[in-house]
């Protein structure tokens, strides 16, 4: 099997369309011997930050000598980006035959009506799962694909749990509220596990405190047990200092644009005392080096040029709000030309409302994938807050117009709403094209 016939494979099995629920995965990685028992995994759920969190983790533990895998989703550019080892993603060749193993024991199920078909999502679980093992991974930090309860990830049983800020998103699957929502992110919460949350609304921070005192779960806190100072956050990076409970403060930089990512950190710096305990050492020297060369494309990622770009793919209210307050940050005053593209099922008119007091001007696009809003519902809802917006509907050729049109001496242009743009323009910015 080569590597394009084995993506093709993946993506296939789109049609087995979401089923949440574990008793497939169970099945299925019993069958596989038990890949995910190999290995001592963190497990992150949350809405946002949940990736800018895997990877600052990892940094760290990669500088404290360990061999770190870590799997997230979606990817940018390249499927192999979900499956990384010390920042090396897994190679093609690698898939195609982790693909070739799987495959058999998956469609031998297929058929099973009492166990079903897996899904996309649950078949690159079972390749993540499977190629840490046969690697030897020291630890896995695995990212919650939805959710968190019902999530194909949730077979784990981890050492520490971490929950980043909960939001209100894929309110078809998860529910309406924000007490709904928490509850599905806190099903990643074990019993006597213990848990790091980071800022969260009154209503789901009750929700996952309860939760992890009915599992006996120490539970930690950003802002109670984990502390954090802000001291500035620029276009060299985010500076701020951390303590753990009564412990001295360090001071730290972290390599990624936005002062939301201090609290990211302090999830992170808490999740590794926590390790600690478990016989994880690192020296306060691998956390400052971490963090000062963590890197995370796509997420507030800067691309010089003449204009620049600006690339993150806020996908949800609660992300424009962190990109809109970011924005403030780095350029504040101004007003951005902006390319955007967002899924169907997102709330298009809402995000549009929290975006448009810093933007000038939207070329309004389509995602290159079937399940996109037409750009005339997101130009729509950008000119009803009195934002002139375009209709384009291939992205390459929204990038070029506004690249064209914006000034060079202005701020970047924006481009975001979805990672499946951000996926499709970046590799062509990157080359300069």
């Amino acid at each position: 099997m080569t590597y394009e016939e084995a993506l093709q494979y993946i993506h296939g099995r789109y049609q087995y369309r979401i089923k949440l629920g574990l008793d497939r995965m169970r099945y299925l990685l019993e069958k596989l011997g038990d890949p995910h028992r190999q290995y001592p995994v963190v497990h992150v759920a949350g809405t946002n930050g949940k990736g800018s969190t895997v990877m600052m983790l990892s940094a760290v533990l990669q500088k404290a000598g360990y061999k770190v895998g870590r799997y997230t989703s979606p990817h940018l550019s390249s499927y192999c980006e979900r499956m990384v080892i010390d920042e090396k993603s897994i190679l093609p060749e690698r898939v195609a035959a982790l693909v070739s193993r799987v495959k058999p024991v998956v469609e031998a199920a297929d058929s099973r009506p009492e166990i079903g078909a897996a899904t996309e999502f649950e078949f690159g679980t079972l390749l993540a799962f499977s190629f840490f093992a046969e690697e030897q991974v020291d630890i896995a930090v695995i990212e919650v694909g939805m959710g968190g309860r019902l999530d194909a990830t949730n077979v784990v049983d981890p050492l520490v749990c971490v929950i980043t800020p909960v939001g209100l998103e894929h309110r078809e699957y998860l529910g309406d509220t924000l007490e709904a929502i928490a509850r599905e992110k806190a099903g990643i919460i074990k019993e006597k596990r213990p848990v790091v949350t980071g800022l969260q609304e009154p209503e789901a921070l009750a929700v996952l405190a309860g939760t992890a005192a009915r599992a006996g779960a120490p539970f930690y806190r950003v802002g109670k047990e984990i502390r954090f100072r802000l001291q500035r956050a620029d276009l060299t990076g985010t500076y701020l200092n951390l303590q753990w409970k009564e412990e001295p403060a360090v001071p730290v930089r972290v390599n990624l644009f936005g002062s939301h990512q201090a609290a990211n950190a302090a999830m992170v710096f808490g999740a590794l005392h926590l390790l600690r305990e478990e016989g994880f050492a690192w020296r306060q020297e691998d956390l400052i080096a971490g963090l000062s060369e963590v890197r995370w494309p796509g997420r507030l990622e800067l691309i010089p040029g003449n204009p620049s770009f600006l690339l993150d793919g806020a996908h949800n209210p609660h992300a424009c709000r962190v990109l809109i307050q970011s924005l403030e940050e780095l350029y504040p005053g101004a007003r951005l030309t902006a390319v955007i593209g967002v899924q169907e099922n997102r709330p298009v008119e809402e995000m549009a409302g929290i975006l448009a007091p810093k933007l000038s001007r939207v070329y309004a696009t389509r995602l290159p994938y079937f399940n996109t809003a037409l750009p005339s519902r997101v130009a729509a809802a950008f000119r009803s807050h009195g934002i002139a917006a375009v209709e384009i509907d291939d992205p390459l050729q929204a990038v070029d117009l506004a690249k064209t049109e914006a000034y060079p001496v202005s701020p970047p242009v924006l481009i975001t709403g979805s990672f499946y743009l951000l996926g499709e323009v970046r590799p062509h910015l990157l080359a300069g094209d």
